[in-house]
């Protein structure tokens, strides 16, 4: 059982892209928050039933360059990172869908789960009015940029993650890094690449990327906790 953690964070903002929705299934005001950590728990018979072998295999995919999403595709360690999101988010109902969607997606689990966290704090009903639109859900998808969308679909948490993974990858796509994919995601293609990067869009980026370090250190402690090196 991991000790509960905290970590910092806050923000605002944006977009999102495309219009259909795969359905979902576990296949395999700007001011910093403490966030309390939950009793991470899941079934730990898998453990008992594992080659001691295997142990060295969690150690390499956790120094990979992607350990969260490495983890999640592997069967020993599936069910464990699954409960560290699920506790993270406070249900199944929204860590699910940002785990399948990101891991769909190839997009690092850390700057997902970041991103939510700025964006909604992981509220499915989070609502931002702007000055001639509004921002909803868990990715704060913008009312302009979708107007296909329902009001149903804004705070369905399945179909407001895809649009918002989505949205982010089209971002990854046209930036050289994660940060400013984020810039991107929060102030738009035009601005960032003209230099006109708002001053809150700065602090938004790094709020978020302060949440991703403290999240990947919380989760490398997790996994080592969980599966020490001792059984190797």
């Amino acid at each position: 059982m991991i000790n509960r953690f905290l970590v910092l964070l806050a923000g605002v903002a944006v977009l999102g892209c495309s219009t259909t929705t795969p359905s979902v299934t576990d296949g395999n005001d700007g001011n910093d928050a403490d966030v309390p950590g939950f009793a991470f728990s899941w079934d730990t018979a898998t453990l008992e039933r594992a080659d001691p072998g295997s142990y060295a295999n969690v150690r390499n995919l956790l120094d990979s360059d992607s350990p969260m999403r490495a983890l999640y595709r592997e069967d020993l360690t599936h069910d464990a990172v699954v409960a560290f999101f699920v506790d993270l988010a406070g249900s199944p109902e929204i860590a699910l869908p940002i785990l399948y969607h990101a891991n769909r997606a190839d997009i690092s689990f850390s700057l997902v789960f970041s991103l939510s966290w700025v964006e909604s704090r992981y509220s499915p009903i989070a609502i931002n009015q702007n000055a001639t639109s509004t921002d909803r859900g868990l990715f704060q998808l913008n009312s302009r940029t979708f107007r296909d969308l329902t009001s149903e679909d804004f705070f369905h948490p399945d179909t407001n993650t895809y649009h918002g993974i989505e949205y982010l990858a089209w971002c990854m796509e046209h930036t050289s890094s994660d940060w400013e994919a984020v810039a991107v995601y929060n102030a738009g293609l035009t601005r960032v690449r003209a230099g006109r990067t708002p001053q809150s869009t700065l602090i938004y980026v790094e709020r978020m990327r302060q949440f991703r370090v403290r999240l990947e250190d919380r989760f490398r402690e997790y996994i080592l906790e969980e599966f020490p090196l001792h059984n190797t």
